[in-house]
């Protein structure tokens, strides 16, 4: 079961960070560029919340936990996206 939003190991969104994953090993960035962003992201994120809330359709804050598993989840994404079927 997806957990609680922002707080949880998994929520609804982390489906949404292994498909940037994806799509980031289908633009053609490295590992490393992926998952830069990724962590970047989850940076930027917290002043995001709170100078632009409306950006966000829950602006609460994510946890460490939450916020680490997204990194993973893009990081997941963008490796099996990089998997070539024999």
């Amino acid at each position: 079961m997806i957990g609680s939003i922002n707080h949880d190991l998994v929520d609804r969104f982390t489906l949404g960070h292994f498909a940037i994953g994806i799509a980031s090993q289908v633009a053609g960035a490295t590992f490393g560029q992926s998952v830069a962003i990724a962590v970047l992201w989850e940076f930027l994120e917290r002043p995001l919340k709170v100078t632009v809330p409306g950006m966000f359709p829950h602006p609460s804050q994510d946890t460490f936990r939450n916020a680490a598993a997204d990194v993973v989840a893009w990081a997941a994404g963008y490796y099996l996206a990089g998997l070539r079927v024999a």
